[in-house]
């Protein structure tokens, strides 16, 4: 077999690289208890509201993409971002992902989108103007 033929087949056997975390951070949201998450390329940080001060963060890893959206694993937060259109159950507002979130073992549910879509939607989901 020819040298260059060879490397070819090699190459087309390698495992391709996951893509990197997003380049826009991305922002989830949560009520009964409140709570938030930001993924950025460094890190993950959840925030639950009733516990002031207090936040976990975690390394971002490379992001598990599934045919309904993108799964984050690490020891303390697992999140399952489901491309599906969600309510928060309080406003108006529709977002255009669907949350699933456990910290430390709790689970949590909510609602997220990448953070452009929050600076050009308001409270009740109408473009900004």
């Amino acid at each position: 077999m020819r040298p260059a033929l060879a490397f070819l087949l090699l190459a087309a056997c390698a495992p391709v690289a996951a893509p990197p975390p997003p380049q826009e951070p991305y922002r989830a949201i949560g009520t009964e208890p409140f709570w938030s998450l930001t993924i950025d390329q460094q890190r993950m940080v959840f925030i639950e509201a009733n516990a002031p001060g207090v936040e976990i963060a975690q390394p971002t890893p490379r992001p598990i993409h599934g045919f309904a959206g993108d799964i984050y694993q690490t020891p303390r937060i697992h999140v399952n971002i489901v491309h599906a259109r969600c309510s928060d159950g309080m406003s108006d507002r529709i977002y255009p992902d669907s949350i699933q979130l456990t910290v430390d073992g709790r689970q949590f549910r909510g609602c997220g989108a990448p953070q452009g879509w929050f600076d050009t939607v308001d409270e009740r989901g109408q473009p900004r103007r």
